[in-house]
């Protein structure tokens, strides 16, 4: 209980937003009472054009997972877990980005604690992972999320977590994480910030954007 109470205030601390909470409209904006104005518009329908996001928003999500799991396999094996983080800093996200044009979407993979800067969230990003986190110290289940973007265009989230073998790269340094990997990855991401996980922590989501789909439409 000590260890999910100190996550909670860590968390806090970094985000330092208010927690989003459910409504009964279709859609609705849910605001924070932080010092930003950050909006996050949910989707809350269940009718047919939701459940094929959902459908599909999962469908990528696991493809692309699949697909870079493999990739990373095959470079730990040919050139050794220190060698292959070279293919995370270099060829991930040309693999996702492959993915995202053959299935017109935009796949990517956030975080507030980031090993890649590009990976950060904003500040709706930040309220939507909070939400998970929130969930995970709960015991509730992580179930994928649809929101609005600015465009009007939909976005399925759906969280990151932690397993076993990513501590080798995300674990704690010189425990779970060997004192060569984080060297080599303290090389590469000066300012990495993602470390220190345990076994299923939230580490971040998936967040794929249908730019051919507007809510309504």
């Amino acid at each position: 209980m000590m260890k999910y109470l100190l996550i909670l205030i860590n968390i806090t601390i970094i985000l330092s937003f208010t927690s989003c909470s459910p409504c009964n409209n279709s859609t609705e904006k849910q605001e924070n009472n932080s010092n930003d104005d950050a909006k996050v518009s949910y989707v809350y329908q269940n009718d047919a054009q939701t459940k094929s996001i959902k459908k599909k928003g999962a469908t990528i999500v696991k493809l692309a997972a699949l697909t870079l799991g493999k990739a990373l396999n095959k470079a730990v094996l040919e050139d050794g877990a220190e060698n292959a983080i070279d293919f995370c800093s270099h060829q991930a996200m040309s693999i996702t980005d492959s993915l995202a044009t053959a299935e017109g979407v935009t796949i990517r993979r956030l975080a507030k604690k980031n090993r890649n800067p590009e990976n950060e969230t904003n500040a709706v990003e930040s309220k939507i992972y909070k939400q998970y986190v929130m969930e995970w110290l709960s015991k509730r289940p992580l179930e994928p999320k649809i929101t609005i973007d600015n465009d009007g265009h939909p976005v399925y989230y759906k969280p990151i977590i932690i397993n076993q073998k990513c501590l080798t790269c995300h674990g704690k340094p010189g425990e779970t994480m060997p004192e060569n990997i984080a060297s080599k990855i303290k090389e590469l991401y000066p300012n990495d910030k993602a470390i220190n996980f345990e076994d299923k922590h939230p580490r971040g989501m998936w967040a794929i954007t249908f730019n051919n789909i507007k809510i309504g439409e």
